[in-house]
């Protein structure tokens, strides 16, 4: 998503028009999901998805149509037989999808989705709140503000306290946009998409594989090693952030003071470079939050480590909940191969939390 947010604030700097799309709900079986975005440019860029087919089609031919003033409109599509056959797929929900048209800048607007590219590439949350104005039949206009997590509003204050209050209570925690009647006004919050966080202990040849399509996905990335000709900006140009640490025994809180903690969106690898080192590392992620936690190695090295843990006083139910040896089982050998099956596993792990 922050690629996307790039995507919007680039054409907001440059002034080139374009039009947003994005489900604000979806029911049955669909190829995307709510909170699914798509940015569409006067000559049919595209940045983003929100399913292919028949439906982003006419999506798109919609968001071209509409370009020329700023508008917005909400429109369901019925995936019946036909949109199902262009579609190519077997699906049989419905989608509403928000169409929105930026066809010129605004100060405003650029300090807004600056401040939400700078949120979501330092892993921070954001609140983008439009206040619906100006129905013509189907057709309105919005104006819009950011809600950082303090507090701090990012444009015009355009939001009550009492519904201020209660996005700075968490009430809007999910991450697909919501229709909110509030005091005779209507808004459409958007909790922010904040990308999901994976760290890679040990920076070789694997970790640098992972590293690269970790990004290709998405995902904030970290990389952690003790071995700063290993772990360095010059190696691993894509990742948020590249930490050399004192040592493994202690990298957990290393992590906490450089505000890089672990937390419930985060995905745990480890790839060092020995034995005692993943047993170290994986001895203090079992203490995490987070979403998973893989290790690299055969399965007697996985055994090994567990009954060192289990003396020391780890139980065997916290070691089940490790994926070790890590990655789905495609027969893997490469570095490269080895690091698509971890992220495929990854991923099959996100989609069954969700």
């Amino acid at each position: 998503m922050e690629s996307l947010t790039r995507n919007i604030l680039d054409c907001l700097n440059q002034g080139i028009p374009f039009a947003l799309a994005t489900i604000i709900s979806h029911k049955g079986s669909t190829p995307r999901t709510s909170g699914s975005k798509m940015v569409v440019l006067a000559d049919g860029q595209l940045y983003g998805t929100i399913g292919g087919g028949l439906v982003e089609a006419r999506v798109i031919e919609d968001c071209l149509a509409m370009m020329a003033s700023p508008q917005c409109h909400i429109k369901e599509f019925i995936l019946n037989q036909e949109l199902k056959e262009g579609l190519d797929m077997v699906c049989g929900g419905d989608l509403t999808v928000w169409i929105e048209t930026f066809p010129e800048s605004s100060s405003a607007l650029i300090q807004i989705f600056t401040a939400m590219a700078a949120q979501e590439k330092a892993g921070e949350k954001n609140v983008l709140v439009s206040r619906i104005q100006g129905f013509s039949g189907a057709i309105f206009t919005t104006d819009k503000c950011l809600i950082l997590p303090d507090g701090t509003i990012i444009g015009p204050h355009l939001v009550p306290k009492s519904l201020l209050d209660n996005i700075q209570d968490n009430r809007f925690p999910g991450t697909a946009p919501v229709l909110e009647n509030h005091n005779l006004e209507e808004f459409i919050i958007e909790p922010s998409q904040t990308n999901d966080t994976l760290y890679i202990f040990g920076a070789g040849h694997v970790g640098l594989q992972l590293a690269k399509m970790a990004h290709l996905l998405d995902f904030r990335t970290i990389v952690v090693d003790d071995r700063a000709e290993f772990a360095n900006t010059n190696r691993f140009e894509h990742a948020h952030t590249v930490h050399v640490a004192d040592q493994f025994a202690t990298v957990f809180d290393e992590l906490t003071l450089k505000e890089l903690a672990v937390d419930k969106n985060a995905y745990i690898v480890i790839l060092t470079r020995g034995h005692l080192h993943d047993q170290t590392v994986l001895e203090q992620a079992l203490g995490t939050k987070a979403a998973y936690i893989g290790m690299i190695g055969s399965r007697r090295k996985r055994d090994q480590i567990y009954d060192n843990l289990i003396q020391q006083g780890v139980s065997q139910r916290s070691l089940d909940q490790v994926y070790s040896p890590v990655g789905l089982n495609i027969n893997s050998e490469t570095p490269a191969e080895i690091a698509v099956s971890i992220m495929g596993q990854i991923i099959q792990v996100r989609a069954q939390n969700k």
